[in-house]
């Protein structure tokens, strides 16, 4: 190519990345009309980048629209999207109800090992193996996101609610006192007790965390 069309090709791919992360910095904000607004002239001037495609698929996401954010992430996955595309686009599959599609694309997005939101990645796949019913494999996915990230408490919470959803109350009762006796005011966890115990009938243990959750909350 001629040195003037090298030029213009960079110039073009630099404007587009200017306004790319004008976007993503007004997404951050919660300025969702100009995250549009910068993200869609990114497109315009530098068109099937794989980071703006996924960037404009959030933002339909964000504004409540999955369908829209779909057909966004279908491109950027087109395009080489990362391993974070495979698993935001699984991710929104699990809200759709669409799990077995979903599985396929976090599979895909876990085997990347330099991808940093592993643990992420496996709880996606947890929510998508309870939509198909597979206790041991759900389980399996969430036991794998708290390795990765044992301060995080959302895989086990999500564990507890699988056990719920399969009927297993004594299992969630488990767990959701093991979170509550390393995170004394985890809320959700709490809340999580105060509905298993309305089966087990365990009210003894659940006052001790009520009232331990009341002195230690601010």
């Amino acid at each position: 190519s001629s040195p003037s069309k090298k030029q213009s090709d960079e110039d073009k791919s630099k404007r587009a990345a200017f306004h790319y992360r004008l976007g993503i910095d007004a997404l951050h904000k919660g300025m969702l009309p100009k995250a549009f607004e910068e993200l869609m002239l990114a497109d315009s001037i530098a068109p099937k980048q794989a980071e703006t495609l996924d960037a404009i698929a959030y933002a339909w996401r964000v504004r409540g629209n999955n369908k829209e954010a779909k057909k966004y992430y279908k491109q950027a996955i087109k395009a080489g999207g990362s391993s974070a595309t495979s698993n935001n686009y699984g991710s929104l599959l699990v809200e759709l109800g669409e799990y077995k599609e979903a599985v396929k694309h976090l599979h895909i997005a876990l085997e990347d090992p330099r991808y940093r939101s592993q643990a992420l990645a496996f709880t996606n796949l947890g929510d998508a193996l309870v939509g198909l019913e597979d206790l041991e494999g759900s389980v399996s996915a969430y036991r794998k996101a708290h390795m990765l990230s044992p301060k995080w408490a959302d895989p086990q919470l999500r564990e507890a609610e699988a056990y719920v959803h399969f009927d297993r109350p004594n299992y969630a009762q488990a767990l959701y006192e093991t979170i509550l006796r390393r995170e004394p005011t985890n809320q959700l966890a709490l809340v999580g007790l105060i509905k298993v115990v309305k089966t087990t009938g365990e009210t003894d243990v659940l006052n001790m965390y009520i009232k331990a959750f009341i002195e230690k909350t601010p």
